[in-house]
Formats: structure tokens, sequence, C-alpha cells
């Protein structure tokens, strides 16, 4: 990620929960299986690019070759684009590099996010769990030998 100034970087990091939101949203809403790497391609499309335009390219790019929806890669662009005026709203004096700058940040760091969570939740697809946040208020019935406590698991 772009290194931020000191003011700005606490600016960010006291939305840091937001960030966090947006990418288990990201994730969800894929839903697709196997497209961790799709995800971790963007994140470094953003980390590397001058633009945001590179990055909005690419994700449409790779909808296009299949290897995210369509609808999906709409609503992603979507949202990662608004973060431009989020970052518009965090800067002192927005001069258009400065919002830039920050924009591209903001995408990343959600899309890091977003990887963490996609990861997170294939894992625990693989082992027939999901987190409790998922669980709770479902009622769903525990998978068949997850009922008991398995030896050696606390």
């Amino acid at each position: 990620m772009r290194a931020l100034p000191v003011d700005l970087r606490q600016k960010v990091l006291n939305r840091e929960e937001h960030w966090v939101k947006l990418g288990k949203e990201l994730a969800s809403r894929l839903g697709d299986r196997d497209k961790e790497r799709q995800l971790r391609n963007i994140q470094s499309v953003a980390e590397s690019s001058a633009c945001w335009e590179a990055v909005e390219v690419f994700i449409r790019y790779q909808a296009a070759r299949k290897q995210l929806r369509l609808e999906w890669a709409k609503w992603a662009v979507d949202k990662l684009g608004a973060l431009e005026q989020e970052a518009r709203g965090l800067l002192d004096r927005p001069d258009d590099d400065a919002v830039r700058r920050l924009h591209l940040d903001l995408v990343a760091r959600t899309l890091g996010y977003a990887v963490r969570w996609y990861v997170t939740r294939e894992a625990e697809r693989k082992a027939g769990t999901a987190a409790p946040s998922a669980r709770a208020g479902q009622g769903a019935a525990p998978a068949a030998g997850q009922n008991r406590p398995q030896e050696g698991r606390r």
C-alpha cells in the first residue's frame, strides 16, 4: 500500500471497520468457489496502478473473460469506485493527485480484506463449519458428527 501521512493514516484507521465490512461484502457476493486468485489479482492491480480506471478495466476484463460473474464485477466497480468520494472526504485539502492516491489505497485495502474474508469462508466451507456471525440467528442444526466435542478439540 502507499505510504500515507500520519494524520491521514489515523483518519483511515478510524474508519477501518468500514473497509473490513465492505471487504466482507465483496467476498460474500462473489459467491463462486476458487476465486481467491482473482481477488488477489485485482488487489495487485490496485496496489500497482496509478489510476482507478486501470483497476476498473481489469475487473471488467476479467468478467468479459468469464473469470468473474458480470453482475459481481459491475457491483464491485460501483462500490470500489464510490470509495473516491470517501477519499475526498478524508482529505483536508483534496487535490486530484491526493484523492487519486488515497482512493487507490482504500481500494487495495478493501480488496485485502475481501481476500481474507474469502479465504476464511472457503476454509470454513471445506471444513463444514461457518463463522459464528454467519450461524447466529439462523437456527441451523449442526452437521452430522458436530453436535458433540471431538477428542483433542476445545
